[in-house]
C-alpha cells in the first residue's frame, strides 16, 4: 500500500501555490500571450488537483485485521458468461464471492489474479480491499475474438510465482488460495498440475460455478452494442457445462477442499472459520471506502503538455529563422 511522508501535502500545496501565483501574475501582466499562461495555468491547478489524489466515496469495506496473504484466482474465459447462475453470468457469483472473501479477510494481504487465454496480476498484494472490491466487478469475460482455448491451469504458473515472491518477503503469514472457476479446458494440451503449486498453500478453498445442464453464453465483443450468444458448430446456441471433476483434482493437488457454489448460498459459513485462524478482529467495523478518480485528470494534462510542447517547438523554429536572416 503506498504511503506518504505527512509534511508531503503541505510541500506540495505550496509550491503548487506560488507556481500558480507566477502563472496567474504573467497572465495579467503578460499582453500578448495570455492564451500561453492560461494554458499553464490551468496545467499547475490540474497537477496540484492530481497529487491530493481526489477520490469518490464508494461504500464501506471492513476494517478488522488479519495476517495472511490471500490469493483469489478469478476464470474470466468465455464461458464464465454461461447465464446458469440463476438466470446471470457465472461470473456474477465469482464476483459476489471475491466481495465476500475480500470483507471476510479484511486487512489481509489480497491479491488478484485472472486467467483466460492468459493469467494477468490484477491486483499485486495489497491490505486495501476496496481496490479489491473495485477491480473484481469491473471484471468481464474474455473477448471472443481474442479467444485461443483456455487451460483451467493458465493461472499455475504466476501464481506460483506470486506465492513464491510473496513467502520470501513475509514468511510468517500463511498463504491462503481461492480459485474461482468452471473446471472448462478448452486448450489443445492437457492441463498442468497444480501439485507443485500445493506445497506453498497452507490453506484455501475451489470454487466451481455453474450446472451439468449448462448455459448459454452470451458473446464479449469489442462492439459494445453486440447482443448475441456464442454458436456451435451446428449453428445453435453453444452450452457450457462445469466439469466438476477438473475442480476437484485441482483442489486435491492445491490440497485445499472443492466447494460447488450456487445462488443464495452464503459463503461467509465457510470463510469465517478459516480467517478466525489467522487473528480476524471484529468483522463488523467499517470505514467508508475510497474510489480514486485522480486518473480522471491524467487526460487534460497531458493534452495541455502537448499543446505546450507544440507551443515551445513553434518558438524555437521561430528563434531559429530570426537568427539566421540577422547572420551575416
Amino acid at each position: 500500500m503506498i504511503t506518504f511522508h505527512p509534511t508531503l501535502p503541505v510541500l506540495v500545496a505550496v509550491v503548487g501555490a506560488l507556481a500558480l501565483a507566477l502563472c496567474v501574475w504573467q497572465l495579467v501582466a503578460a499582453r500578448g500571450r495570455r492564451i500561453a499562461w492560461l494554458r499553464r495555468s490551468l496545467l499547475v491547478a490540474l497537477a496540484i488537483a492530481m497529487a491530493f489524489r481526489p477520490a469518490l466515496p464508494g461504500g464501506e469495506v471492513p476494517t478488522a485485521s488479519i495476517s495472511a496473504r490471500v490469493f483469489v484466482v478469478v476464470d474470466t474465459s468465455q464461458s464464465v458468461a454461461a447465464e446458469d447462475w440463476g438466470g446471470e453470468p457465472r461470473l456474477a457469483g465469482m464476483q459476489e464471492d471475491v466481495v465476500e472473501i475480500a470483507r471476510s479477510f479484511a486487512g489481509a494481504d489480497i491479491s488478484v489474479i485472472s486467467f483466460d487465454s492468459q493469467a494477468l496480476l490484477r491486483v499485486p498484494l495489497t491490505d486495501d480491499g476496496s481496490a479489491v472490491i473495485e477491480m473484481v466487478r469491473a471484471l468481464r469475460p474474455e473477448i471472443a475474438q481474442q479467444s485461443r482455448g483456455t487451460s483451467v491451469a493458465a493461472a499455475r504458473d504466476l501464481l506460483r510465482t506470486e506465492l513464491e515472491r510473496s513467502a520470501a518477503a513475509d514468511p510468517a503469514s500463511p498463504a491462503i488460495v481461492f480459485y474461482l472457476g468452471d473446471g472448462e479446458h478448452t486448450a489443445e494440451e492437457p492441463p498442468q498440475s497444480f501439485a507443485d503449486v500445493g506445497g506453498l498453500v497452507d490453506r484455501g478453498l475451489v470454487l466451481g460455478y455453474g450446472t451439468e445442464q449448462g448455459g448459454r453464453m452470451r458473446i464479449s465483443s469489442f462492439n459494445p452494442n453486440e447482443d448475441r450468444y456464442l454458436q456451435d458448430p451446428a449453428g445453435g446456441d453453444a452450452i457450457s457445462r462445469i466439469d466438476e471433476g477438473r475442480l476437484q483434482s485441482i483442489a486435491s493437488e492445491l490440497g485445499v477442499s472443492y466447494l460447488h457454489r450456487q445462488p443464495g448460498l452464503p459463503l461467509s459459513d465457510a470463510l469465517g472459520p478459516m480467517a478466525a485462524l489467522d487473528g480476524a478482529a471484529n468483522l463488523d467495523r467499517t470505514e467508508e471506502a475510497r474510489l480514486e478518480v485522480a486518473w480522471v485528470l491524467g487526460l487534460p494534462i497531458a493534452l495541455l503538455l502537448a499543446w505546450e510542447g507544440l507551443s515551445l517547438a513553434r518558438s524555437l523554429r521561430s528563434t531559429r529563422g530570426i537568427l539566421r536572416t540577422e547572420a551575416p
